[in-house]
């Protein structure tokens, strides 16, 4: 039986800051191995659990710094506040039994109308984890009104990252600095969007694209390349983003593969002016 596909453009519009599925708590705990009749605590490990389910979400090192979800998304919420940009919408994603957060927040109030495609908005991408497989980042991203369409991650004008966290915490001055570099660099975003717009799309940029998509994926954006009348690179790209964004069977598929268009796109349909090479990735990893 089929899963039904994720829409992650129907959870962006949901402006909840309590009560959504990262808001759980969560602790580090010792553990203990049982040799007999005894437990012996085991060294230099600890569990990260669900204190409401009981469900242990990682094992990692006793230098692990816990960062719970909801005290990134509060301190977002805080810098998002004393920029004062007006309505922020956002969708709260949370992904294996909650060891993985995603979060997105949009800025309507800073859109932009790209000829030919229609108004977009920034967005930034907040990501976290508890098992260690992803770390604390913001990425730059797009979102289309019309088609509701998102695009985040995959490096380039796509970048991102985060002030380094120490010891659990996180300036909330030079978070907010980090927000407004950000947001800033929607331009680069919008300029990319209107060259793609005028260039009409070379079959050798569409097959490059696809070679880098998973199986599945690949043979269904060829499929609506050739019933939607592409003409340009723009029309293509916003193909690949629509079916990520609507039609994927995961939370991890569709942002995994909303960044692999992004990147690929990027790759093989690079900028005239030179300004969007992954080389200006500025992605920043905390610790």
């Amino acid at each position: 039986m089929s899963r039904a596909p994720v829409d992650l453009s129907a959870h962006i519009n949901q402006d909840v800051t309590r009560g959504h599925p990262a808001d759980f708590p969560v602790s580090m705990v010792r553990l203990y191995r049982q040799d007999g009749g005894r437990y012996e605590q085991i060294p230099r490990r600890l569990a990260v659990a669900r204190l409401d389910t009981g469900t242990v979400l990682a094992v990692v090192s006793e230098r692990y710094r816990l960062i719970r979800h909801q005290a990134i998304l509060d301190l977002v919420e805080q810098a998002i506040q004393t920029i004062d940009l007006g309505s922020v919408p956002r969708g709260v994603f949370v992904d294996r039994g909650g060891a993985r957060l995603r979060a997105i927040y949009k800025f309507p109030a800073l859109a932009k109308l790209v000829r030919g495609y229609g108004e977009i908005c920034p967005c930034l991408k907040i990501q976290n984890s508890y098992d260690g497989r992803s770390r604390i980042a913001i990425h730059i991203g797009a979102f289309r009104f019309v088609c509701t369409n998102l695009a985040v991650g995959g490096g380039g004008v796509f970048a991102g990252g985060l002030v380094s966290v120490h010891a659990g915490e996180i300036p909330l001055e030079e978070l907010s600095s980090q927000l407004v570099s950000y947001l800033e660099a929607f331009e680069a975003i919008v300029f990319l969007y209107s060259e793609w717009a005028e260039r009409g799309i070379a079959t050798e940029i569409l097959s490059a694209v696809l070679d880098e998509m998973p199986s599945v994926a690949a043979a269904q954006l060829r499929q609506r390349f050739e019933l939607g009348g592409v003409r340009t690179i723009l029309d293509a790209y916003d193909a690949a983003t629509d079916y990520a964004t609507h039609r994927m069977g995961s939370i991890q598929a569709a942002f995994d593969l909303l960044a692999r268009v992004n990147r690929s796109f990027q790759v093989h349909a690079p900028s005239t002016a030179g300004s969007t090479s992954l080389a200006t990735d500025r992605t920043l990893t905390a610790i």
